[in-house]
């Protein structure tokens, strides 16, 4: 049923009452400045700015395309706001307005499936709850592609119901706005199939144009990027981590799962992550839904699904309740799900609340007991309205506080680098929306989600980060960095000298401080050097592996390995002195593998070889070294104080060995419970 034009009056104008709300709480909380809550949001709008001036995928002005932005579809439709030629921080009332049609749009879609399922009261209780919902407010509001991924997803669901051939048309928008869309769109297929199968009506190829569709968009972003998946897939992807345990992983996800559907559906407490980073603390759940809340979901979906079965005649419960678990299921495989108010779960939340007003009105049109139980359902409803303006009042507030954090770091940050750093300087960053929206500066993003190749590197940690940016050509590498210091572990010393910090002293969506350094390069040394000694003769390099930079690593076959499935290795950085020195001057990343290494050489195998190695002192060490499967050394090395570096031969190839590709293993020697890894650094291959 369509909303009467007095409906869509009252809904259109309770989204523009929430849009002046949220709007003017953050220009409170900003002083009177435009912003956005999340640094995510200028992602996008960097991508776009950029596709409007003919750079499509481009972040950086001619730099190597990338796909940083989840939703393409998104970020195309925030193309025009640039060629109406809104520029700057302006470009956020576009935003807004997208963000309040596509709210309006989702009322109306709740109001018409609640209409249509349980008559025109159940339509007001579903599209009023649904606009009362404040983590879904802050969603809309919040420049990410949670409204339009929450639209399609209503959007798609409505013409389902009412059985419309143009159902696929929506699927393939849901398809394309995120990358869990493609699971829902092959529910939806499914089901409307055997459907149509069952009421003998042909079997249309429309439902192969989501499938097509998100094929089309793979092969456009890897005819750009040289890869189909967006940036975030590996650099967010929970089995996209490296040594990860499969076992440990899908408990994980089990938990997270558990975790939301407990805390936000039924109101119970997370885990309390920060004092102030409340964005990220689940005890925030406990004000999206009133108690009680999830009885009626689960009551309403109960009933219909096995009205359904009964019926053999799958439809609408069955389809939401699969839509709802597989779809958060999927978002659980993310790191950090939970993120920013559940922002990766928020396009859901609608198919939640359909449920609990249709739930809600089953007791208002209950017939008996001499009205008690709609007595009891009014009481519920009003109970509810009541707890919606308080979760309403929260997160306006929230979003003008976020808003505030970005702008009074982020933004103002990037304004800082704007005019105090060469305009032809590179910077590396972590969060890189504001950073090079508003900083008007080639930014490096270390996370990798808009830098090509950096997103491994982040996964694997700061050492990997590290050997990324020093195997750069120099005259690319970042003169500048501009991070949050707890997010790596770049030593101290005389690389990154501090220019400017700006901390949030109650932060609500970021870290606290956000600093601005100078990077020396000149000031290290060659790590790829070997400053050890060698036996007495004629040595060179014949060949050598930089641990820690995969691209190196790959070139050599190199692998590492934990002893125990799911311990993970430690990643390292280290900025240290050789023996006798005074000043830390040679930074090198590396690895410790309790389960020890493998890689493989080219030497001349007519010639005997030494095999060096990097690692550091103050660690006990005990492994074997083998050439093809043969033992060639055994090394043991004291722990003890003092940390230095230690560039040492640690065996010897004879010649006539093998062939000119020698495969290398080195394996740890524990002693019961002590695990004793391979710390490595560097290994070298010299030959006379």
């Amino acid at each position: 049923m369509i909303p009467t034009r007095r409906d869509l009056l009252i809904l259109w104008g309770v989204a523009l009452l929430w849009l002046a709300l949220f709007t003017s709480s953050m220009l409170y909380h900003t002083g009177g400045r435009w912003a956005l809550p999340l640094d995510d949001s200028f992602i996008y709008l960097q991508y776009a700015r950029q596709a409007a001036d003919g750079q499509f995928l481009q972040y950086n002005p001619g730099a190597i395309p990338t796909a940083g932005a989840t939703s393409l579809l998104y970020m195309l439709l925030l193309v025009p706001g640039f060629w109406l030629d809104i520029s700057g921080v302006g470009i956020v009332v576009y935003v807004l307005f997208l963000g309040y049609v596509l709210l309006s749009l989702s009322a109306s879609l709740m109001f018409a499936m609640g209409t249509r399922l349980g008559g025109r009261q159940s339509g007001w209780l579903c599209s009023l709850l649904f606009l009362s919902c404040g983590p879904l407010l802050w969603g809309f509001f919040s420049g990410m592609e949670i409204g339009m991924f929450s639209f399609s997803i209503l959007l798609t669901l409505s013409l389902f119901i009412a059985n419309d051939r143009r159902c696929p048309y929506a699927a393939t928008m849901m398809a394309l706005s995120r990358p869990e869309g493609i699971v829902l769109a092959l529910l939806v297929a499914a089901m409307s199939l055997t459907r149509d199968w069952r009421d003998n009506v042909k079997w249309s190829w429309c439902w192969l144009m989501p499938f097509a569709a998100l094929a089309l968009q793979g092969l456009l972003i890897n005819h750009y990027t040289g890869s189909p998946s967006a940036s975030g897939l590996s650099a967010k992807w929970l089995f996209s981590a490296p040594h990860t345990s499969i076992p440990a992983t899908i408990r994980v996800i089990l938990f997270s799962f558990t975790g939301f559907m407990k805390g936000i559906l039924a109101g119970s407490l997370g885990e309390q992550t920060s004092a102030h980073l409340y964005a990220y603390d689940g005890n925030y759940r406990r004000i999206v839904f009133a108690p009680f809340v999830a009885l009626f979901f689960i009551a309403e979906l109960g009933i219909r699904c096995w009205d359904e079965w009964q019926t053999r005649r799958p439809s609408v419960a069955v389809l939401a309740a699969m839509w709802f678990v597989l779809g958060i299921l999927a978002t659980c495989t993310l790191v950090e799900y939970d993120a920013h108010f559940n922002r990766y779960q928020q396009p859901f939340l609608p198919l939640f609340i359909l449920f609990v007003g249709l739930g809600l009105q089953r007791l208002l049109a209950y017939k008996g007991a001499e009205g008690a139980v709609v007595k009891v359902g009014w009481g519920f409803s009003f109970f509810f309205a009541l707890w919606g303006l308080i979760s309403v009042s929260f997160f306006a507030v929230a979003y003008g506080e976020n808003s505030g954090d970005i702008r009074n770091q982020q933004i103002e940050m990037a304004h800082f680098i704007d005019a105090n750093v060469p305009s032809d300087a590179r910077v590396a960053i972590n969060d890189a929306g504001a950073m090079r929206y508003f900083g008007n500066r080639e930014t490096i993003d270390l996370v990798g989600l808009t830098t090509a190749g950096n997103s491994r590197p982040w996964r694997h940690g700061s050492g990997s980060i590290f050997e990324r940016l020093e195997s750069m050509d120099p005259s690319r590498r970042p003169q500048y960095f501009a991070i949050f210091p707890n997010w790596f572990q770049f030593p101290g010393g005389t690389f990154l000298r501090p220019l400017h910090r700006i901390r949030i002293f109650a932060p609500s969506i970021i870290d606290a401080e956000k600093v601005l350094y100078h990077a020396n390069w000149e000031s290290l040394q060659d790590g790829g050097s070997f400053y050890g000694e060698l036996p007495v003769g004629e040595w060179r390099v014949v060949d050598h592996i930089d641990v820690a930079d995969l691209d190196s690593e790959g070139l050599h076959d190199y692998s590492s390995y934990v002893q125990y499935p799911g311990k993970g290795e430690a990643n390292l950085l280290l900025n240290l002195s050789r023996e006798g020195e005074v000043l830390a001057t040679l930074m090198d990343g590396g690895r410790t593998a309790t389960g020890g290494e493998q890689m493989s050489v080219e030497i001349d195998p007519a010639k005997p070889a030494l095999l060096a190695m990097r690692t550091v002192t103050g660690i006990r060490q005990n492994f074997v070294v083998m050439a093809d499967g043969v033992e060639i050394a055994e090394v043991d090395l004291p722990g003890g104080r003092g940390r230095h570096w230690l560039d040492i031969t640690i065996a010897q190839i004879p010649a006539g060995h093998g062939g000119a590709s020698v495969a290398i293993d080195t394996r740890p020697i524990h002693y019961g419970g002590d695990l004793r890894p391979v710390v490595s650094f560097h290994y070298w291959v010299f030959q006379p």
